[in-house]
């Protein structure tokens, strides 16, 4: 029987960051259609890019809280704290068992993700991908990354896409084995990675072939530990190992971007 409550939870879970990442969600479509349209074409109003991009964002968040509430038992997979939540259940118990796991992969991971960034992939990249790249993080800000990244991206790649992969392999393999897990957690995270790259290059990120090796390589290993966590521990699990990559982060970028931009403008 479909877990209606679990969904409405899931979605709902999603909305703040949705919400946040809204303003800049809005400008990059107007960046694009002023780019692809004459100057004198009317664009809607910020009012109805605001709405008609909201529906849009949460529909998608919807279709993956449902497709991940339907199939996910079915693999063996959970959102243990959102179930107990739903259940009317104590939260702590079943937040407790995840946390060891989500902090130690978490922190570790983020070490290992911010060498690859900054010593790895940012001296290699153009000036202008760099930019663009950095500019449209800070533009979501420290809540935006938590609630948009930790929470809503989780629901959608995880919650709803990994667990989809899954199933399909487990109707294939007969079973979710585990050679059928990695599969879907690889498979999920080079699409998670390719996933960024629209909004990136609309900001102004150069088309090349190392644009998409530095966005599939940095999201597949965030995903390996993410995808990793959700099969073993939890949905939340993996949001919280999400929220820890993007608090080791944010204090680098600020401090990095901060920098570039005043070299930029002297």
């Amino acid at each position: 029987m479909f877990n209606w409550p679990l969904f409405l939870a899931l979605t709902l879970a999603c909305m703040p960051g949705a919400a946040i990442a809204l303003p800049g969600t809005v400008k990059t479509i107007v960046q694009i259609a002023e780019r692809q349209t004459s100057a004198d074409a009317n664009l809607p109003s910020t009012g109805v890019l605001v709405a008609i991009s909201f529906v849009q964002t949460m529909l998608l968040f919807a279709v993956a809280a449902a497709v991940g509430t339907a199939l996910a038992p079915l693999v063996g997979l959970h959102a243990p704290v959102f179930e107990a939540l739903v259940s009317g259940e104590a939260l702590w118990p079943a937040l407790r068992t995840q946390l060891p796991a989500s902090l130690s992969l978490g922190i570790g991971g983020a070490a290992v993700f911010l060498a690859l960034y900054y010593w790895v992939f940012r001296p290699r990249l153009d000036e202008t991908t760099v930019r663009a790249m950095e500019t449209l993080r800070n533009r979501l800000g420290m809540w935006g990354r938590l609630f948009y990244g930790g929470i809503a991206e989780e629901v959608l790649t995880r919650w709803g896409l990994m667990t989809l992969l899954a199933w399909l392999g487990a109707l294939i393999a007969g079973s979710p084995n585990a050679a059928v897990m990695w599969t879907a957690i690889v498979i999920s995270g080079v699409l998670f990675g390719l996933g960024h790259a629209p909004s990136y290059l609309a900001a102004g990120c150069q088309r090349s072939p190392l644009f998409f090796v530095t966005m599939i390589s940095l999201n597949l290993w965030a995903s390996l530990l993410f995808g990793w966590l959700f099969w073993q521990y939890g949905l939340e699990a993996a949001m919280v190992g999400h929220m820890l990559f993007h608090l080791a982060w944010w204090p680098f970028d600020r401090r990095v971007y901060g920098r570039t931009v005043r070299v930029a403008d002297a």
